[in-house]
């Protein structure tokens, strides 16, 4: 889909993740995702192969 075409609102694209790859909106909903990923503590995902000291 191109542009906001679809009628979506924002949020609703958000959601849907309904950004095609490349623009700008996917590339920092991307870089968001990965700052999730390796600045919450491995404990907070209840990973088990984390040392619990």
């Amino acid at each position: 889909m191109s542009g906001n075409a679809s009628g979506l609102s924002r949020r609703a694209r958000l959601l849907l993740w309904d950004y095609e790859r490349g623009s700008v909106p996917y590339d920092v909903l991307c870089l968001l995702l990965l700052i999730l990923v390796f600045a919450v503590p491995p404990g907070w995902w209840g990973d088990p192969m984390t040392a619990h000291p």
